[in-house]
């Protein structure tokens, strides 16, 4: 369970007192953050820090942070920047830094992973960096769980949290757990969290609704009860069972078990209890164009019932998503299966690609590159499995090798998922350099 972290470093500590003495200073402060879960909630984590210091403050969340949304940020204001603006130092160099995306140089104002001897892919997220900074600003604080939700979202607890990533687990607002790892633990029926198992794929039980109810009715366990409903002795019997039968058909049985977090102060049978599910949630806000409501909820505002409608709307788009990808298929390139849609959001391109890959739908044997376009050119998703990772394979290394040298292109990201932005010129010339790069990767 819960271990004592080390003390925070001293390197540490002196760019948290130099940060949190500029927050303090700011007399107009406006938040501008990513929309997906970890831009919202250090995003989040920041404002409330802001307002108990007593200040006013505003939120914008972005897209992004280029050209485009240059001209609707107010740079005659008091910025603080989160999960975003190290990129972009030109433009952010004298405002707030909170990022952990790789920096193109230090900035007095800049909290980064990176300056702080961590990995900024790895180690840690915005949301746990902010955290950091609000409580060494006003101290331990409801936004915690805040922290470790955004940690999730950016897919960065695949392995415990350890050392002064752990802050959040010491405190009554973060639980940590040990149990299965698939997602939907407190809301999803034990039916479907069996169904939509990935992550390790379950031959013959994921997609297959039939069969999950056939497994769970030899265990004697109603089909429409949650994986969080049950008590000690039928978690035992279910986690036995299910590995033996994840064993008998070949699959990693260490990928299925691991620890995960819990926020034991939200409402039972609520996205909102369990982190995993809680990241889900607020990345509907954000990629739906209501980023305000995704932040409300982790404000405490009461705006849960408007975040569970766009929630819904969501699955339904990504549920056609798959639909076009299953009716056209893939482009086969060496080193990585090519999607191309003219329809899909740009915001859940990534997510129907990841979905994609870790059902099966399309070959986990090799990365999947999805593509549609947007603003003058296109947006690229690129989604890897945790074994095509274990062979070498980094997404976010092979985007940004990629991408063309106009300053309007970015690529970039995680080892297991990343994006980019290339002109539309360009982009013949990017996917053939992407497939030399993997190939390189996985030493083809």
């Amino acid at each position: 369970m819960a271990q004592n972290v080390s003390v925070i470093p001293k390197r540490v500590n002196q760019r948290l007192k130099v940060v949190g003495a500029r927050l303090r200073e700011l007399q107009d402060p406006v938040v501008v953050c990513h929309i997906d879960a970890d831009g919202l909630t250090s995003g989040a984590i920041m404002i409330h820090t802001l307002k108990t210091l007593g200040k006013k403050v505003e939120a914008h969340p972005v897209k992004q942070l280029d050209p485009n949304s240059y001209e609707g940020i107010p740079w005659d204001r008091d910025l603080v920047f989160t999960d975003l603006g190290s990129g972009q130092i030109k433009r952010t160099e004298g405002h707030v830094i909170v990022d952990h995306h790789q920096p193109l140089k230090e900035h007095k104002y800049q909290l980064n992973v990176h300056h702080l001897g961590m990995d900024g892919s790895r180690d840690m997220s915005a949301s746990m960096l902010a955290y950091m900074l609000s409580r060494h600003v006003i101290g331990d604080n409801k936004m915690a769980g805040a922290a470790v939700v955004g940690m999730v979202g950016d897919q960065m607890t695949r392995q415990p949290l350890k050392g002064i990533a752990r802050l959040p687990v010491e405190t009554k607002w973060v639980k940590d757990r040990k149990g299965l790892k698939f997602f939907g633990r407190e809301t999803r029926p034990l039916s479907v969290f069996l169904k939509y198992a990935s992550e390790p794929f379950l031959p013959g039980l994921s997609g297959e609704v039939n069969k999950c109810y056939d497994f769970l009715a030899k265990l004697k366990l109603d089909p429409h009860r949650t994986y969080h409903s049950l008590n000690k002795e039928e978690l035992k019997n279910f986690h036995t069972e299910l590995i033996k039968y994840a064993a008998g058909h070949g699959v990693k049985v260490h990928r299925m078990l691991g620890e995960y977090y819990v926020l034991p102060h939200m409402p039972e049978r609520t996205e909102m209890r369990d982190t995993s599910e809680f990241s889900t949630l607020l990345n509907a806000c954000g990629r739906h164009e209501r980023p305000d409501i995704g932040m409300g909820v982790l404000l405490g505002k009461n705006v849960y019932d408007e975040a569970q409608k766009l929630l819904r709307i969501h699955r339904m788009l990504l549920s056609r998503g798959m639909n076009e990808l299953e009716d056209n298929g893939v482009t086969q390139f060496k080193n990585f299966q090519l999607f191309t849609s003219e329809t899909i959001k740009p915001t859940i391109l990534g997510i129907v690609a990841g979905i994609a890959i870790s059902s099966r739908t399309v070959s986990p044997l090799k990365p999947i590159i999805a593509v549609t376009p947007m603003d003058g050119g296109y947006k690229v998703s690129g989604r890897a499995t945790l074994e095509l990772v274990e062979g070498g394979v980094n997404l976010g290394l092979a985007m940004r090798k990629a991408v063309g040298m106009a300053e309007e292109e970015e690529g970039g990201g995680h080892d297991v998922a990343a994006g980019a932005f290339v002109q539309e010129d360009g982009l013949q010339g990017f996917l053939l350099k992407m497939d030399k790069v993997l190939g390189r990767q996985m030493n083809k």
